[in-house]
């Protein structure tokens, strides 16, 4: 009778648990929705809602629409993801190859063995592998040294009570006070532990042939023995909800009394059953070994305020992912091309994906309600901005996230670039006004010099004509001309006035040339030295060389600038000797004319002593001297006595000055 009641039971159970599935089907999904692999092993949700399905082809995203899908392309360690979770902003995937932790958009790697579970305290984060524990360190995984039975073997899985760590290895389940280090390390019970649940403080643990144990007083009792290969346990509204690689799921109250069974029998259509888990909307996640993801939708329906946040912002297009930009309360500070800059932002629904609306505001007003989660603004002037957006769902509105950032002006319109820049352009047009006065103001000088120096020439030419037509030599030689006309001497009277009459005429003619060829020179010279040959009382000699490399009619000289130098040694030099004479030569050399007047007279010393009267001869050597160095900077005049055997004998006149050519 009793087995008869227990089988109408049991019968009563299935009918019921199928029509209750049959009202409330789970959603299945699969390599048709876009899963790329029906073997998922593990599952978490993030701060802004996404789930996370941990799969053997990659790591996989859902927002409630649509999967994607991160794998090896994207840096993941390895496409063969095991186990998931989640913290604060990051996520630890373990995977067959060592460990992946997606920080923003990015994935940081640990190359290592196969990961079984993770577990993370406010200290550190440890990973079980199939050969002990591991540690996170900063920049690399460090193995800790417990016991050579925990060392050696495969963790399956680590918790923390608050107090003591509990180890599930494939040989036995363990209790430590601390990882690193400990001072207790117990073994509770020898069997293949897969799993443990921290319950009202109460331990918990699967094994994968002998049932659930619950741990008091560090002895392990049985709960239920079945079902068989169990692989993970969970709580889920005050229900144990035990999973079975190969039966199913078995879900039990809070006294672990049997409350259903969900299986192939009466809502799945596979047996084989990795984990599960509840959203933040009450929706549970079956993970299976070949059939994909199951979901069965909560109770009730959830009604709670949208949470809204940052997932991407791009600055000119490349992602902003240096910083949490979720956290971000400072102003990020961009340069003047930094000007284009795209937002995206999102509110994850799973039960109601597209019934979400986004709204932005970039400083003043919010923009329309749209279906749009991102917005691109381009060309932005400098200045400081603050975005913010926020999504509803129905008439639920969420807090508005916001950014702040400041594009900073180009530097051609910064007050203190302006500023120089106006200094710098004052002082330049300063600096060419004043060289283009100063260059004026000397254009002038040099004009003004120029004229000065013509001037002073023509002074000079003047002083020179003066002292060279002097009337004492004119009163002697018109006295002379009488003295021959009392004489009777016609021929040499005749000759005597054509020779003044053309020294005159050659004269008043040069005075108003500023040059005159060599050869009249030396014609003007041969009359005037013929004229004080006839007028003195002893007679004297002249010889005049040339050594020039061009005609003598070719090479141009300032007129009259010889003749004070040939009277000078006409009146002081030879004139108390007898048989005097004078030298004149000319030459050239390179760019130089030469020429040379010397006398074998008494010398420069002895003809200053000698003079009585008057000054006139000195200051005629001093302006033609003058003349001379005027004429260039490279001009020179020498005036020496020629010593022989220590004694004078005469006296030298040489200059130079550039050479001029009629041509």
């Amino acid at each position: 009778m009793k087995y008869y009641k227990l089988t109408l039971f049991i019968l009563f159970s299935v009918i019921a648990t199928k029509l209750v599935a049959q009202l409330n089907p789970p959603e299945n999904y699969t390599l048709n929705d876009g899963l790329p692999s029906l073997k998922i092993t593990d599952i978490t949700q993030d701060n802004i809602g996404y789930l996370w399905f941990a799969t053997h082809k990659g790591l996989l995203r859902f927002d409630g629409t649509d999967f994607t899908n991160l794998t090896t392309k994207n840096n993941l360690i390895s496409n063969k993801t095991r186990v998931l979770l989640k913290e604060n902003n990051t996520l630890l995937i373990g995977t067959d190859k060592g460990l992946s932790i997606k920080v923003y958009n990015k994935f940081i790697n640990f190359e290592e063995k196969k990961i079984n579970c993770i577990l993370k305290t406010s200290k550190h984060t440890f990973l079980g592998t199939n050969k002990g524990i591991l540690r996170v360190r900063e920049d690399f995984l460090s193995p800790i040294r417990t016991n050579f039975q925990i060392d050696l073997n495969s963790i399956n899985d680590l918790e923390f009570d608050g107090k003591f760590y509990w180890i599930a290895t494939n040989k036995a389940l363990w209790k430590l006070d601390k990882l690193i280090n400990p001072t207790i390390l117990k073994r509770i019970d020898l069997d293949n532990y897969t799993s443990v649940l921290i319950n009202n403080q109460n331990c918990i643990a699967t094994t994968y042939n002998n049932g659930v144990k619950l741990i008091k007083n560090n002895i392990a009792q049985s709960i239920t023995s079945s079902p068989k290969k169990i692989s993970d346990i969970v709580k889920i509204n005050d229900e144990l909800w035990i999973v079975s690689k190969d039966e199913g799921i078995e879900v039990l109250d809070k006294n672990f009394a049997f409350i259903k069974r969900v299986n192939k029998y009466n809502t799945l259509k596979t047996n084989q059953i990795n984990t599960v888990y509840q959203d933040s909307q009450k929706n549970i996640w079956i993970a299976t070994n070949n059939r994909g993801i199951y979901k069965l939708n909560g109770k009730n329906k959830v009604t709670k305020k949208p949470k809204i946040a940052f997932q991407n912002i791009d600055i000119v297009y490349q992602s902003l992912d240096s910083i949490n930009i979720n956290k971000y309360t400072k102003i990020l500070q961009l340069k003047p091309n930094q000007n284009h800059i795209s937002f995206t932002y999102k509110t994850v629904d799973i039960n109601a994906p597209k019934e979400v609306k986004y709204r932005y505001k970039l400083n003043n007003k919010f923009s329309p309600w749209t279906s749009s989660n991102s917005i691109n603004l381009a060309n932005l002037s400098a200045g400081n901005y603050t975005f913010s957006a926020q999504s509803k769902i129905n008439n639920l509105e969420s807090s508005s996230i916001k950014f702040h950032f400041f594009i900073d002006k180009p530097l051609y319109q910064k007050s203190w670039f302006q500023q120089v820049s106006i200094g710098i352009l004052i002082l330049l047009l300063s600096s060419i006004l004043y060289i283009y006065i100063k260059k004026i103001k000397a254009k002038n000088r040099a004009k003004v010099e120029k004229l000065e120096m013509k001037y002073h020439l023509l002074s000079l030419e003047q002083k020179a004509l003066q002292l060279q037509m002097n009337p004492h030599f004119v009163f002697n030689v018109l006295n002379g001309i009488k003295a021959l006309g009392n004489s009777g001497k016609s021929t040499e009277l005749n000759s005597t006035i054509s020779k003044f009459a053309t020294l005159l005429r050659g004269v008043l003619h040069n005075s108003r040339q500023e040059e005159i060829s060599l050869k009249e020179e030396i014609s003007i010279l041969k009359n005037y030295i013929e004229l004080e040959q006839q007028m003195s009382p002893n007679p004297f000699e002249y010889i005049i060389n040339t050594e020039l490399d061009f005609d003598a009619e070719e090479v141009l000289i300032p007129p009259m600038l010889i003749q004070p130098f040939i009277e000078n040694s006409i009146k002081h030099g030879i004139k108390t000797i007898k048989n005097g004479i004078i030298t004149l030569h000319f030459s050239t050399k390179k760019e130089f004319l030469l020429c040379s007047i010397e006398d074998n007279g008494i010398g420069i010393q002895q003809s200053k002593k000698s003079k009585k009267t008057t000054n006139h001869k000195s200051i005629a050597i001093k302006v033609t001297e003058e003349r001379i160095k005027t004429l260039s900077k490279k001009s020179k005049f020498v005036v020496k006595e020629i010593v022989e055997n220590k004694l004078v004998t005469g006296t030298k006149v040489f200059f130079k000055i550039p050479l001029k050519m009629d041509f």
